[in-house]
């Protein structure tokens, strides 16, 4: 049974949330409070797993409480309560907030939020990983692009798309600024995959208070004598992106479906960048394996960190709020099984992707060893149009269109 924790100031919403929330006492084990310090004092003396808090209260608010939660109990999924009229104080919850619900909140909509966060607790099984995971508020961008962003963030005429396409080139700024639009505060009820759509839709003086205040971007430090590849994981995440789109309008029409596979193909591995930038001299093992025996990445992973990649980066989107089908398509995109309306499935453009982009580009073999897998295709009846659509799909490389 999960505990979760709903702080609010107002008695009213309390008992309110009270009254919705009683269908669900065999399934939960809540407690309300009301206020920042009985949070503080009520997470002291007992384990919880989930946290529900408004944001405008007096004394600690909830971007303050969020930041003491993920200090002190890394541990847990925090969620924030705001209204609109808090738009200004809430981008201060963007980074220590894993989602945002606006209030008022229908009672369906808190639901579903706590139950999926609550599901995606059972992706990892080591509470080591999670307790990282849950820390992560930022995830770093290749030095250059963070520069980029930065100078031309801070010049009088800069324009909105010039900002998110160079959002659109890098994996952490893409994912900061995606998970942010697609939360419910916002409005946005059509799912946004496009990083120049979200960052038009958040607008300029948006994004520079996120990226010039409050840090939502970060660049990437590391040792340069670690041999972590993280240009061509960039590079394989761009390959992947293009083939995985290409691979979506060969199969579907559905702009929705072309978008995400899109999306998918550009954060399968964002897992890769979470463990190479926390845990880099243990990743640096997991690397040290892979090129002296010519391991497969995942396989190494699993062994040395119980874990791998896949499983790590569809924990991070799923706290962040990225749709079913993009967290199960990068959780199974090594080890594709029939799930969904197949052939029409992301798991199979996204393992496709994924395998045609290690075979067309030597530079970034290093970073797995990536083979299609037989069973799968045979399953779906798709081992000929694979072999067709990578036919095609090198063509077009060989051309320089990908």
């Amino acid at each position: 049974m999960k505990k979760v924790l709903f702080v609010d100031d107002d008695p009213s919403l309390i008992n309110g949330l009270k009254r919705m929330l009683r269908p669900l006492r065999k399934e939960w084990d809540m407690h309300f409070v009301l206020s920042g310090q009985e949070a503080l004092e009520l997470l002291s003396e007992s384990h919880f797993d989930v946290i529900v808090s408004d944001m405008r209260m007096p004394g600690i608010n909830g971007a303050e409480l969020l930041a003491r939660v993920r200090k002190l109990y890394p541990h847990m999924i925090r969620i924030i309560l705001s209204g609109y009229s808090d738009q200004a104080l809430l981008l201060k919850a963007v980074r220590p907030a894993h989602q945002f619900l606006s209030k008022p909140c229908d009672a369906e909509t808190l639901k579903k939020t706590v139950f999926r966060v609550s599901k995606i607790q059972d992706i990892l099984n080591s509470s080591e990983v999670k307790k990282i995971i849950a820390q992560v508020d930022s995830l770093p961008s290749l030095p250059h692009l963070y520069r980029e962003i930065t100078g031309k963030l801070e010049q009088e005429d800069t324009a909105i798309k010039d900002i998110g396409e160079i959002i659109q080139k890098d994996i952490g700024m893409s994912a900061q600024i995606l998970k942010l639009v697609n939360s419910s505060f916002f409005g946005f009820y059509n799912n946004i995959s496009s990083p120049v759509q979200a960052a038009t839709l958040l607008g300029l003086d948006t994004i520079k208070t996120l990226v010039l205040s409050i840090g939502i971007f970060s660049s990437l430090k590391y040792d340069k004598e670690m041999k972590i590849p993280f240009q061509s994981l960039w590079n394989h995440s761009a390959l992947t992106a293009s083939l995985a789109k290409h691979i979506a309008q060969l199969i579907s029409d559905d702009k929705i479906f072309i978008s995400d596979a899109y999306l998918a193909g550009f954060l399968h591995d964002i897992g890769i960048l979470i463990l190479a930038s926390k845990l880099p001299e243990k990743y640096q093992q997991v690397l040290s394996r892979v090129y002296d025996n010519n391991e497969n990445i995942w396989e190494v992973e699993q062994k040395v960190l119980g874990t791998s990649h896949a499983e790590i980066g569809a924990y991070l989107l799923g706290l962040w709020g990225f749709s079913d089908n993009t967290i199960e398509a990068i959780i199974r995109h090594h080890k594709p099984e029939v799930f969904g309306d197949e052939p029409k499935s992301l798991i199979m453009v996204l393992h496709l992707a994924d395998s045609f982009a290690h075979h067309l580009d030597p530079a970034i073999k290093e970073l797995a060893m990536a083979g299609l897998n037989q069973k799968y295709l045979r399953e779906i009846n798709h081992i000929e149009q694979a072999k067709e659509w990578f036919a095609e799909c090198k063509g077009l490389y060989e051309e320089g269109a990908m």
